[in-house]
């Protein structure tokens, strides 16, 4: 029924129809691919997910393993001699039995690993002699030959005093208050040793096998060591140890020991060396010389500094006086030149157009002295913070030097921007020097002074129809090399286009942002090596 009511509609709109369940289809398609992709990323997640939990279970388990220790209890025999490190004395295996036969300071006989942390471990004692110190170390890292050359904890017994004494080593010894020994500590007699070392607890206890009389000893430290190789340890005597063995420990097993102590101890920390040696000594001297050459270096740079401070301040008063009383007096010889060409050609010339001219003259004369005597004043006064209309200084500038015998265009385009005193004055001064040689050389018929103000920077373009010249960098003159310097003091970039006939282009752009002290020294430094480069090519 439906197929007949749809062969029944018009062909436009069953064609509409298709159209429309091909999209259908096409949309159904889709959106299963988009739900396999859906499953496959999903299962990717779940696999990706599992394989990482796999990773870290197999590395906790790993890590585990590494630092469980292992209860076993060690044959001292020379088949299982490497088993062990030594690390100074003179260590021998016999009948279960290892032997330190020197007079050594801190022989040590090294076992196991450096992961080990919570363990308990078990060895008989003997001494060979008396005023003799030996015993066991646990969580040691670092050995070196010496007496307390390692990181980690001794316990041990002394002849010396009848004590059991338990202590951390850093290369330094801090040791905790001695327990003693019901009666006393002697040779030929058999001592056992059981050391339990739990988190930064440790417990001892010693028993003497003759008698069974015992001691108990427990101390804690706060920043302790917490992981470790195992070792015998003798100092001055040689001795022997017997039935050496290591197993796991829990906090059970460190208060069954703990609990027998009176106190729980913390470490003492014992008297150093005398700081004055003849390392720290040297090491003093060479701190005062180097104290002393640095202090003697920074005194001459600052002489170098304030020396090359008074350089470029000479300089820049060179600039500034060529920039005022030599634009002056080159707009004086202009005007005589003008009189002079024309007594010389023979031109008719009245006497009003003399004076005229003679007057001008004598304005700039006029002017000359007022800008001497400004410089003079500014010298001995301190910089305002006043800014001058550029364009307008520049514009005053051409019309006093050329008057009217060249038409001066003035432009200024963008939104105007406050500049800096600094950079206000050196477009001021790269201005003027350009009208200067501008009038002074190119005799041309218009000058054109442009001032362009873009998002972050400023340009200044000065321009004339002149005769123009060969324009090499190498072969700057003084005023060409004073615009540049210039430039180069406030980051701005100068660029001179001339040819022969085509009159003379002078372009300096600056940036309008105060620039990070970082950047300005940075261009400092390029700018006079940059000027050394120029002076060395003058030469």
């Amino acid at each position: 029924m439906f197929a007949r009511s749809l062969r029944a509609l018009p062909a436009r709109y069953n064609r509409q129809w298709r159209g429309a369940d091909g999209d259908a289809d096409r949309l159904q398609g889709r959106e299963d691919a988009d739900v396999k992709s859906f499953h496959s990323r999903t299962v990717m997640f779940l696999i990706a997910g599992a394989a990482a939990l796999l990773l870290a279970a197999t590395a906790a388990a790993w890590l585990r393993m590494r630092n469980t220790v292992p209860t076993r209890a060690y044959v001292l025999d020379e088949g299982h001699r490497d088993e062990w490190t030594a690390i100074g004395g003179d260590w021998h295996f016999a009948d279960n039995v290892v032997y330190d036969n020197s007079f050594a300071r801190g022989a040590k006989l090294l076992t196991g690993s450096h992961a080990w942390n919570n363990l308990k471990f078990n060895a008989d004692i003997q001494f060979k002699g008396d005023n003799a110190d030996m015993g066991v170390m646990v969580r040691t890292n670092d050995e070196q030959q010496g007496t307390d050359t390692y990181n980690g904890y001794y316990i041990g017994l002394r002849t010396l005093d009848g004590t059991m004494v338990v202590g951390r080593s850093n290369f330094g010894w801090t040791e905790a208050q001695p327990v003693t020994i019901p009666g006393g500590v002697h040779s030929s007699t058999w001592y056992r040793l059981q050391v339990v070392a739990v988190g930064c607890n440790i417990a001892a206890s010693v028993q003497n096998l003759s008698t069974g009389q015992t001691a108990w000893i427990a101390f804690q430290e706060s920043f302790c060591v917490h992981s470790g190789r195992i070792g015998l340890r003798s100092l001055n005597r040689d001795g022997a140890w017997r039935n050496v063995s290591v197993a796991p420990a829990g906090w059970s097993d460190y208060m069954a020991l703990a609990r027998h102590a009176a106190s729980v101890e913390h470490l003492e920390v014992t008297p150093g060396p005398p700081w004055w040696t003849p390392w720290h000594a040297g090491l003093l001297f060479g701190g005062i010389l180097a104290v002393a050459l640095f202090t003697q270096l920074s005194y001459f740079r600052i002489r170098q500094w304030k020396a090359d401070t008074i350089a470029r301040e000479r300089e820049r008063l060179a600039h500034d006086i060529h920039d005022t009383m030599a634009q002056s007096f080159a707009g004086i010889g202009y005007q005589i030149q003008g009189i002079r060409h024309s007594i010389v050609c023979g031109d008719r010339v009245d006497s009003t157009d003399i004076a005229e001219q003679l007057g001008v003259a004598y304005q700039l004369v006029r002017k000359c002295h007022e800008e001497a005597s400004r410089t003079i004043a500014m010298l001995g006064s301190r910089l305002t913070e006043q800014q001058p209309n550029l364009l307008q200084a520049l514009t005053e500038t051409a019309h006093k030097i050329a008057s009217d015998q060249i038409r001066t265009v003035a432009e200024c385009h963008g939104s105007p921007a406050p500049l800096s005193l600094r950079l206000s004055d050196a477009l001021l001064q790269i201005g003027r020097e350009a009208i200067v040689n501008a009038v002074g050389h190119s005799e041309p018929r218009v000058l054109r002074i442009v001032l362009r103000y873009e998002a972050n920077s400023v340009e200044l373009l000065v321009e004339d129809d002149g005769k123009g010249f060969h324009y090499t960098p190498d072969a700057a003159r003084f005023g060409i090399y004073g615009m540049q310097k210039v430039a180069r003091d406030v980051g701005g970039t100068l660029q001179i286009l001339s040819e022969p006939g085509n009159g003379t282009r002078v372009r300096v752009t600056a940036r309008l942002h105060r620039e990070s002290l970082l950047k300005r020294m940075f261009t400092r430094m390029r700018g006079d090596a940059a000027a050394a480069q120029l002076d060395f090519h003058a030469r």
